[in-house]
């Protein structure tokens, strides 16, 4: 029978393997980051996950105790908590975990303010590089905030952790050098602009990218994409928020061609581009053998849906032709010749949020709550 001690060396090798791994595919570069992922004990702070099925995969299952030990040493996301069913907390996948720490650039003594808790996983982290004094982390749900502080105390840390809006920010600390969004947003919460010290910036994933966001005034900022895709679980402000809409009926109607390849969908570029321009969908895909889309269903919380079947037909229901909406996006897309992430911008004042392509005054499209 194994024993705590055990299970703690045998997660310390599996934990120097991740992180070699991370470091060998060059998303973990900084040392001090390093010493943090060797150090802070991952499998403290995810005791149980819950798989595709939304089967408990936990480390005190006898039945399940091994596959929990694997997935949690690697380099993939863990659903962690849900509620009626639908996933509405994670544990994100180490390597964009590191590449948010890195893209921080944190020195010592800056404090930080973590929206989105999740397990304390993070938090943990930042406290290892930063010192518990100099962290905050928030997140909406005392059923979250509640094991997050626990599991920071198995890690050895003691950041402040509170239930509340992360939309809000945790105004009693502030201002913060920076602040570290580790759920989606569709707009940038003012009270976080406000909240920044002089010189700080906001790290978040708007739309499906990473923005640095830095203040320029009271109620202005100004901000660039990063390279690369970032997918995380919505921004929630109260009970049943953040979860998934639920997939209308499958339109009736019969197929149109398009002349939007079913290859486009796991474009990350121009899947960017669509979580800014057409937010808030919800994808669900087939595949071939070698996991390529080959058709695809897209719906939107307004109740439009479209089926992009494998003979390049689509068929659309609801208030709106939301293929052709991504059509269009698509023209854009092919026509600014097929730009990533960091060729975006964003612009934030009191009146609206503008993200905008190469320029600010080249095209653009507001962001809407």
């Amino acid at each position: 029978m194994s024993t705590e001690t055990d299970l703690d060396q045998e997660a310390a090798q599996l934990r120097a393997k991740l992180v070699q791994t991370l470091v060998d595919v060059g998303d973990l570069t900084d040392p001090a980051w390093r010493d943090a992922f060797e150090k802070v004990p991952r499998h403290k702070c995810a005791p149980y996950f819950y798989d595709h099925t939304g089967r408990k995969i936990a480390g005190d299952d006898p039945e399940t105790r091994e596959q929990w030990l694997t997935a949690v040493h690697g380099n993939r996301p863990l659903v962690t908590h849900r509620t009626d069913g639908s996933a509405t907390s994670s544990s994100s996948q180490p390597s964009i975990m590191a590449t948010m720490l890195e893209a921080l650039r944190v020195a010592d003594g800056m404090r930080v303010l973590e929206v989105g808790a999740g397990t304390g996983y993070n938090a943990a982290l930042l406290a290892h590089r930063l010192g518990d004094d100099n962290v905050v982390t928030i997140d909406v749900s005392p059923d979250i905030t509640g094991p997050a502080r626990e599991r920071l105390a198995a890690t050895g840390h003691h950041p402040l952790v509170v239930t509340g809006d992360g939309a809000f920010g945790w105004p009693d600390k502030a201002p913060y050098d920076r602040i570290l969004v580790t759920c989606q947003l569709s707009t940038v919460p003012p009270a976080l602009v406000r909240q920044l010290a002089e010189g700080g910036f906001i790290l978040a994933p708007l739309g499906n990218a990473l923005a640095r966001i830095r203040r320029t005034g009271e109620r202005t900022a100004e901000g660039a994409f990063l390279p690369g895709g970032a997918f995380f679980m919505p921004l929630r402000r109260g009970a049943g928020d953040g979860q998934p809409t639920r997939r209308p009926a499958l339109p009736e109607a019969v197929g149109r061609p398009t002349h939007v390849p079913a290859a486009a969908v796991a474009n990350n570029d121009y899947r960017f581009l669509l979580s800014i321009a057409v937010p808030g969908l919800t994808w669900q895909y087939d595949l071939d053998d070698e996991r390529k889309p080959t058709g695809a269903r897209v719906w939107a919380p307004d109740g439009s849906i479209a089926d992009l079947k494998a003979d390049g037909t689509v068929t659309e229901a609801g208030p709106r032709n939301l293929w052709s909406c991504l059509e269009a996006e698509y023209d854009t897309f092919l026509g600014a010749g097929e730009p990533g992430p960091e060729r975006y911008g964003v612009a934030i004042n009191e009146d609206a949020q503008r993200v905008w392509l190469d320029t600010p005054d080249g095209q653009g499209w507001n962001l809407t709550p």
